[in-house]
């Protein structure tokens, strides 16, 4: 459980998020870069830094994860259940499970509202039944399970933008396929690619001179085998020369997995590096490596898998943990959303998570079909929200549940 306790100065707290906000990006997180973007010497940002972390504003370093990844989309499911404080070992029971990503008290109908993401259905089932038998022995045995059909934000992160990319290893000359293609924009002075629509599936397909290949704008529940088919078709139309199946090495595969684990869970008050992350490896998965019969993973492989996970996606930003309390965060809340117009769920999901007090939000199946994770920094701005969210005149109803205490922090949400 987090002891945050509010900053002293509006000044320190404005001060803290720019540095949060500093930590967070694509790449990973280098002192030197970092503190050139916002204007310090090396030494004046470590001397900051170190600060943050003695007052445990921030307190590890981390990473967010595609949902999206292949072959199995990450599966996130919700729990609410009714307890009580003579259930202590309930609260500790559902703690040491490693999928728990959230777990929050809160006021309402339910006492605790958990988020538990697994990394294929088949973990989810065989996890469900040790969630189960904790279930069993609550005083209450009240729960329900609410399992998400899509997410459309996560941490502060649109996931609108997806995308997959894949080289060919050789370049390409885009004049001479521009030329002969009638359905291929290109504009060299506005985009240094060739850029193709197809449909059915819907995508959009950018060819670069150097072989690389990004697939966008897809549908996320498009088959996989569907799109690559469909891709490879129309790239040989163009006269670009491909081997008869396209490799899916944007497909992740369990090392990798096991590498987004390490970066996302054991990390430090440091980023962690390649050789740590081969020794963790080598000694914590080391009977998962042996069935996949993989004794040793070396140093330049973790570092080139970690770069292929950057470039297709799959790593969403490095970031940190930090105490939303301690830099002015004094709220957060569980909104379920309806509206008045159920075929419209898409386009309002779409205009909700460009709110910047929505971290995360998902489609559920239940009558509240929108669920969302909002953070506003003073409890009565949560009143200001609601209120710009009716004003919209799209929203039928909403149910709120306030987090009272966060006992698993889930806390490296975007700033704005």
């Amino acid at each position: 459980m987090q002891n945050c306790n509010i900053m002293s100065s509006s000044k320190d707290r404005v001060e803290a998020q720019r540095f949060i906000k500093n930590l967070s990006g694509k790449t990973k997180f280098v002192i030197s870069k970092n503190s050139h973007a916002i204007g310090l010497s090396r030494q004046t940002y470590q001397n900051k830094l170190d600060n943050l972390r003695n007052q445990k504003i921030i307190t590890n370093f981390t990473i967010n994860i595609n949902p999206n990844i292949r072959p199995d989309n990450l599966k996130y499911v919700m729990i609410e259940i009714k307890t009580n404080p003579k259930e202590p070992e309930l609260v500790e029971e559902l703690l040491e499970i490693p999928q728990l990503r959230m777990l929050d008290g809160i006021f309402g109908d339910f006492s605790l509202f958990a988020l538990f993401i697994f990394k294929s259905p088949e973990e989810y089932y065989q996890i469900l039944n040790n969630i189960d038998k904790i279930m069993s022995k609550s005083y209450f045995k009240k729960y329900q399970i609410i399992e998400t059909i899509k997410v459309f934000k996560t941490n502060g992160i649109s996931l609108r933008d997806s995308k997959i990319s894949f080289t060919l290893g050789k370049k390409i000359n885009l004049k001479e396929i521009a030329k002969n293609s009638a359905n291929i924009e290109y504009n060299p002075q506005k985009f240094p690619g060739l850029v193709m629509k197809i449909e059915d599936p819907h995508a959009t397909i950018l060819i670069f001179s150097t072989g690389k290949i990004v697939i966008t704008e897809f549908r996320k529940e498009i088959g996989a085998k569907q799109l690559i088919d469909k891709v490879a078709q129309e790239i040989r139309k163009t006269g670009i020369q491909l081997e008869k199946k396209i490799s899916q090495n944007f497909y992740i595969d369990e090392i990798d997995y096991l590498i987004l684990k390490i970066l996302q869970d054991d990390q430090g008050l440091r980023p962690i590096s390649t050789y740590e992350i081969k020794d963790l490896l080598n000694e914590k998965y080391r009977m998962t490596l042996k069935s996949l019969n993989k004794d040793d993973i070396s140093q330049s492989t973790i570092h080139n898998r970690i770069k292929k996970l950057e470039q297709q996606a799959a790593i969403l930003n490095y970031t940190v943990n930090f105490c939303p309390k301690k830099i002015g965060f004094e709220g957060k809340y569980l909104l379920r959303i309806k509206p008045k117009d159920p075929s419209k769920y898409n386009e309002l999901a779409i205009k909700l998570d460009m709110h910047k007090n929505i971290t995360d939000l998902f489609r559920i199946g239940e009558q509240y079909g929108l669920f969302a994770i909002v953070r506003v920094e003073k409890v009565e701005d949560f009143a200001s929200f609601i209120k710009d969210l009716y004003s919209s005149e799209e929203i039928e109803d909403t149910y709120t549940c306030f987090v009272l205490d966060e006992l698993k922090p889930y806390t490296n949400f975007i700033l704005f």
